[in-house]
């Protein structure tokens, strides 16, 4: 069967809706452990990243609010789309799906940690103890994304992969983030401004060097271990899109690393940072929204796992509302019952 018939396009909708809640999550935790290890450093006296934790709160609430408030729609669209029904129509099955898919059961934990988000935010704590509240929670919600997304079809060694590769991006993000913050509110000769700086420039590195192992492994399991669909899949060519943008931004990143932080003692410097950050801020951005296309996009090893069982690339249809079962996933031109039940909650819209 000709691959490029049963290339499978990007899940549009859904990865508009992801987009928000992914950035948001990333930016929560990577800026709440920024704060902490701040605090770790050798200028802990200055008190520094609890300072800094008081600077980042009212964005944190913002963040939260939009995890919270997205999380349900998205859940509500999956359910759409796997009925092959309006999203009106998917409210009398969101029970039957929370309750009887894997799928479901992953919401189950995801929406209230979603809420639990936000309240920590609201809460009257030390900052220090809301910044691990926020670490926590939302390391929990990368851990259930990671066990909803395409990786589950490919093994734990990939889902364990993915949540690490998740990890490094919200650590890498958020840092840039809380920089940006807190390099807006000190001058620019403030202590607090060239131990954040270098702060950002350790984390960064590691955060780098682990999205480069992992996404390398995800991409190569993605691609189906061919280098083909790199080109001639649409999986591919969202790859392809990711890491160039990518690839710009660790240019930047190494610039600011090795010619702008040795050079922090010049006032000059602090401010060529703190564009560079901007700029490096707002093209992650837009990778983080091409992540959440990918992650939306049927990778090439499932087309090709489709083509040698000969089932035709068409959307997933599931959740009969005439059968008195429970909600089924069957692909056009393949309707034994135990297939059914054996590929709910996989072939489902991913984030």
């Amino acid at each position: 069967m000709n691959m490029s018939a049963m290339d499978m396009a990007p899940e549009w909708p859904a990865a508009l809706l992801a987009w928000p809640v992914i950035l948001a999550q990333a930016l929560i935790f990577g800026s709440a452990l920024f704060c902490l290890m701040l605090n770790r450093s050798a200028a802990r006296h200055l008190r520094t990243g609890e300072a800094l934790a008081t600077s980042m709160l009212r964005w944190w609430r913002l963040l939260a609010l939009i995890v919270a408030l997205v999380s349900p729609i998205i859940f509500v669209n999956e359910v759409a789309g796997m009925a092959g029904v309006s999203i009106r129509a998917a409210f009398p099955l969101l029970c039957e799906v929370l309750a009887q898919t894997q799928s479901g059961h992953t919401w189950e934990w995801r929406l209230p940690a979603a809420v639990a988000l936000m309240v920590v935010t609201w809460l009257p704590l030390r900052e220090a103890a809301r910044s691990v509240l926020l670490v926590i929670l939302c390391v929990g919600l990368f851990l259930l994304s990671s066990l909803k997304s395409h990786a589950i079809d490919f093994g734990a060694i990939a889902v364990a992969v993915r949540f690490v590769h998740a990890l490094a991006a919200g650590t890498w993000t958020g840092s840039l983030f809380a920089y940006w913050v807190g390099a807006r509110l000190y001058n620019s000769d403030d202590r607090v401004s060239v131990e954040a700086a270098k702060m950002l420039s350790r984390q960064a590195a590691w955060s780098v060097s682990i999205l480069i192992v992992s996404g390398i492994y995800i991409a190569y399991e993605g691609l189906g271990h061919s280098l083909y669909h790199l080109l001639y899949s649409s999986y591919g060519r969202v790859l392809s899109l990711k890491v160039e943008v990518f690839v710009l931004i660790v240019m930047i990143g190494a610039y600011n690393r090795f010619y702008l932080i040795p050079a922090l003692d010049q006032p000059s410097a602090r401010r060529t940072l703190l564009r560079a950050v901007e700029a490096e801020s707002l093209m992650i951005v837009g990778v983080i929204g091409l992540a959440a296309l990918l992650s939306n996009t049927p990778p090439a090893r499932m087309s090709m796992s489709m083509s040698a069982a000969g089932m035709k690339a068409t959307p997933v249809t599931t959740l009969s509302k005439n059968s008195g079962t429970h909600a089924g996933a069957a692909v056009a031109q393949r309707h034994d019952p135990d297939d059914l039940h054996k590929f709910i909650g996989l072939l489902t819209i991913r984030e």
